[in-house]
């Protein structure tokens, strides 16, 4: 060993093991803290954003298929829900299963008696999730439906179909649905 080695080893005294140690324990111990305060408040975060059903439900369906809980009314006038394939659109599940809605009962809901109260012409202009509130955005169509009421409660109804949705507000064309004062 030449002069140089000797220069370049740092000593092991135990004041600096010790130091090290107390300098390891110090962050494991914040880091523990931050587990124990933060974990929670990030799982409950997660669980009310409603991401992990809609990941499940991504998962859990390889086909471009899958299952759409939607309401109709049948044709003694109740509301019912049916169950029919729709196409995965690759949009959200909020999104494609509402274009299922609009597009109307399939030819198995219609031999069953579906009818939608749904004008034919409204088109899905955009569907947003906020605080389990489901924003619903609508052309103008949607008021020339035979029956608004009933239209808007195929509307809640099916929205009401996913577990973390609390709520739907209509919009028109954008603007905030003005809709008639007992719906």
């Amino acid at each position: 060993m030449d002069g140089n080695d000797e220069k370049q080893r740092i000593p092991k005294s135990p004041k600096g093991r010790r130091h090290t140690l107390v300098l390891f324990g110090i962050w494991l111990v914040f880091t523990a803290t931050v587990l124990v305060i933060g974990l929670p408040i990030v799982l409950e975060s997660v669980r009310q954003s409603g991401v992990l059903p809609l990941l499940n439900a991504a998962t859990g369906t390889t086909s471009n298929q899958q299952q759409a809980r939607i309401w109709f009314y049948s044709s003694d006038g109740s509301l019912r829900e049916f169950r029919q394939e729709q196409v995965k659109q690759g949009g959200s599940a909020y999104h494609d299963t509402f274009e299922s809605l609009l597009s109307g009962p399939n030819l198995q809901a219609l031999k069953k008696g579906a009818i939608s109260s749904i004008d034919p012409k409204t088109t899905l202009r955009g569907i947003t999730l906020s605080n389990k509130v489901l924003y619903i955005d609508l052309s103008k169509q949607f008021l020339e439906s035979r029956d608004v009421k009933k239209a808007y409660e195929q509307l809640r109804r099916t929205a009401k179909g996913f577990p973390q949705i609390k709520d739907i507000v209509l919009l028109i064309e954008g603007e905030r649905a003005t809709l008639p004062a007992d719906l």
